[in-house]
């Protein structure tokens, strides 16, 4: 338990001994969004179901692309 503790601690640091930070912040973030779709649900009010689905959609696909933009970047910064 120590050790999980320490490695998110080191996590915000610069070096590599700690977790990597975009894994961390993706589980923070989904962690957050699971948690409002949990309170949406309980209402019971599914009258906005659309909207809720487009911003979902919108978010994966933000998430691909930068993902996708870091790839293709690194491979053009990579000499060869």
């Amino acid at each position: 338990m120590k050790q999980i503790v320490q490695k998110l601690i080191d996590s915000f640091d610069t070096t590599t001994k700690g977790f990597s930070s975009r894994k961390l912040t993706a589980f923070i973030i989904v962690s957050c969004v699971i948690a409002a779709h949990i309170k949406w649900l309980s209402i019971g009010d599914l009258t906005q179901l659309g909207e809720v689905f487009i911003i979902d959609y919108t978010f994966i696909a933000a998430l691909f692309g930068m993902t996708t933009y870091q790839n293709l970047k690194s491979k053009e910064d990579t000499p060869q």
